[in-house]
């Protein structure tokens, strides 16, 4: 089936389905038991999200919350996703477990590549190692263009596809758009082999955002990584289930 993109609001993108990993997660003690009663793993955890959305995703989480620069309340200003890697790096603990929703899992990957010292287990949500691997030029052009164009209403028409609640948070398109440049343009395929850390991959089997087969060809290229799937999109619509997998961490 031919795949569209955002720029052809009457479709969205289509994505394989495989077939499911099962999670290793099983009962643990020693725990922070956030609000939500489930046991997540002790020690520093950090939080990335992705494009045109803010730290507020992850408001019900324990841990740091990076804001993306240009994004939310950001104090940090990097337009390229190497330096911001730096610039986080600077601010977070070492032996961190980070937790990276789409760009926000590239960046992790860039963390635990750059900088391993910080890492100790990632867990990338909706994420890829190569974005414009799996989008034709035309498609990312018409996203840009588009989002140029139509500014705050394509940002909100975005936000409907790529998360399942309604959301709204400041965004500085002017910046925010030189760092999603960076972003269409960022391969880390040669590299994923380099990171020795822990990586589990919790993707939606029908993400119109990411398509499942960016994370199957991250999970083929890391020696350990783990892909457990949902039924869903870019983002899980229950998030108990980020909470879950990240108990599980404890078996890689």
């Amino acid at each position: 089936m031919e795949e569209r993109w955002l720029w052809e609001p009457e479709v969205a993108g289509s994505s394989p389905v495989a077939p499911r990993a099962r999670s290793s997660a099983g009962q643990s003690k020693g725990f922070l038991i956030p609000r939500s009663g489930v046991r997540v793993p002790p020690g520093p955890l950090v939080f990335i999200h992705g494009f045109g959305f803010s730290s507020e995703v992850f408001k019900t989480f324990p841990g740091v919350k990076i804001d993306l620069p240009f994004h939310g309340n950001s104090k940090l200003k990097s337009k390229s996703l190497r330096a911001l890697a730096q610039e986080i790096a600077l601010r977070i603990p070492n032996n961190s477990i980070v937790v990276g929703w789409s760009m926000g899992g590239t960046l992790a990957l860039l963390l635990a590549l750059l900088f391993p010292s910080k890492v100790k287990a990632l867990l990338l949500i909706g994420a890829t190692a190569c974005f414009p691997c799996l989008w034709d030029k035309k498609n990312l052009k018409g996203f840009l263009l588009r989002l140029r164009k139509e500014r705050e209403e394509f940002l909100k028409e975005f936000r409907k596809r790529a998360y399942p609640k309604p959301f709204d948070a400041k965004v500085e398109l002017e910046g925010a758009l030189e760092l999603l440049e960076d972003y269409f343009s960022t391969d880390l395929r040669s590299y994923i082999s380099h990171i020795n850390k822990p990586i589990l991959l919790l993707h939606g089997t029908e993400d119109p955002i990411v398509p499942l087969r960016g994370a199957l060809e991250l999970y083929n290229l890391s020696r350990r990584a783990k892909l457990i799937t949902f039924a869903g999109g870019h983002f899980p619509e229950n998030e108990a289930i980020i909470l879950k997998v990240l108990k599980g961490l404890k078996y890689l």
